[in-house]
């Protein structure tokens, strides 16, 4: 009788002892309802990713375009990477008459929204070969859409929840932002089985309706009201103030310099690793339903518990330490690839080498995402933003060429060990950056 009560109080103890406490704390800090709306935002914003990149290239295959059209089209993502350009309008330029019902941030939130869902609308509307030029057109209203909403979704983070939560925020955006593209790829991939690409386009678009709603229940953040409360005298000043402002107040910021070297080189291991994994799964000899199964599926969720638990963390521990282990254990955690590449074709330690690389992956990214939020002033949130989230993508779009010519130099084992290595300067770097917020 004692062994089953002591084998109830393991599998149970959330009735037995503290661990029930941390659960509970846990389960509560992700239920809070602005934590929630921020997930059903970051949803509707992802959505539109691989509807503008692979599905959409899957659409077009079957049109018969050769690859260097598809590869075209990628150019539908380049505001992505410029749009510090347009975040300081996002940050200081009301709408007329929304701006009276919804505020600022609301108002601009809704506007994007709706573009969005009507770019998407647009392009599902048209065939893609016989009305290019509106297609093209339409694709980048969308992002151009959600790269303005992506911005106002981490100012909204900032402003409505306290610095120690901006973790649990990003923690959620994470999960509902990975769980909008399972659905813009396997699930559009999926539906295509029994629809059109039009009639599939049609269908998720209406799930953007989600991050609509949300926005339309939240209240206006009162940080944002109080920190853009300003009168100017003309329009130069206003200019020096919306465009200017946010760059000299980023600038007088102790340590800015290796604020940006941070944004480089952290995300090293996970940059250099994405685009080639599945090549690498593939010349081991796993099939696509194995990749799927365990990279994909498995993977995915070993990711969102590491954001989930990324977040806690920063809340427990703080972002130093959490961008610090979270970056060394990932680092540890790349070198079970190499182990894999040993082993070859066995697929139960293929879910432990997975399921480890992308919990540590999902910890560090919600790490540094939240980190991104502390080194902003809410007064100039979108611009900075705006400026540290391109400057990460520069990062990964600069090193992903390199994966592939290193391989090809090098092999898989060199290849695997480099990427494990190149996780030591980001955690290096941690010691370098200013943290300006507990």
């Amino acid at each position: 009788m004692a062994s089953m009560t002591q084998l109830f109080m393991f599998l149970c103890p959330c009735a037995f002892n503290e661990r029930c406490f941390v659960f509970i704390s846990i389960v509560r800090q992700y239920t809070d309802p602005r934590v929630l709306a921020i997930g059903c935002i970051a949803y509707a914003n992802g959505l539109p990713l691989l509807l503008t990149a692979k599905t959409l290239g899957i659409w077009l295959e079957t049109y018969n375009l050769d690859y260097t059209s598809i590869g075209l089209f990628g150019l539908l993502h380049l505001p992505y990477t410029i749009k510090f350009l347009w975040a300081p309008i996002l940050d200081h330029v009301p709408i007329p008459f929304l701006n009276k019902f919804l505020g600022q941030r609301r108002s601009w939130l809704c506007l994007v929204q709706i573009t969005a869902i009507l770019g998407l609308f647009g392009m599902a509307s048209l065939d893609p070969v016989q009305n290019l030029a509106a297609f093209i057109g339409f694709g980048f209203i969308v992002t151009f859409s959600a790269a303005s909403q992506h911005v106002l979704l981490l100012t909204y983070q900032i402003e409505t929840l306290n610095s120690r939560d901006w973790g649990v925020g990003e923690g959620m955006s994470v999960f509902t932002y990975r769980m909008a593209i399972l659905t813009g790829g396997a699930g559009a991939l999926y539906l295509a089985n029994f629809f059109t690409w039009q009639e599939v386009y049609i269908f998720i678009t209406f799930l953007m309706g989600i991050g609509l709603i949300a926005v339309l229940i939240i209240r206006e953040p009162d940080r944002f009201i109080l920190e853009h409360i300003h009168s100017f005298k003309n329009k130069k000043e206003w200019f020096q103030y919306a465009l200017i402002g946010p760059f000299k107040d980023f600038m007088a910021k102790t340590g800015w310099k290796a604020i940006l070297v941070f944004m480089l080189i952290y995300r090293l291991p996970e940059n250099l690793l994405s685009m080639m994994q599945t090549l690498f799964l593939l010349d081991l000899g796993f099939t696509y339903n194995e990749i799927a199964s365990v990279a994909k599926f498995f993977g995915l969720g070993a990711s969102i518990l590491g954001g989930f638990i990324g977040g806690h963390w920063i809340r427990l521990y703080g972002y130093k330490n959490t961008l610090f282990w979270g970056a060394l254990f990932h680092g540890f955690s790349c070198l079970l690839f190499l182990v894999q590449e040993k082993l070859g074709i066995n697929l139960p330690f293929l879910y432990l080498t997975i399921g480890i690389e992308h919990f540590f992956s999902g910890m560090a990214l919600t790490a540094f995402f939240s980190y991104q939020l502390t080194c902003s002033s809410i007064a100039f949130a979108a611009t900075q933003l705006a400026i540290l989230t391109s400057i990460a993508a520069l990062g990964r779009t600069i090193v992903q060429p390199l994966a592939g010519a290193m391989i090809d130099y090098f092999g898989w084992p060199l290849f695997l060990i480099s990427v494990a290595l190149s996780s030591i300067p980001g955690i290096l770097w941690v010691y370098r950056i200013p943290f300006p917020r507990p």
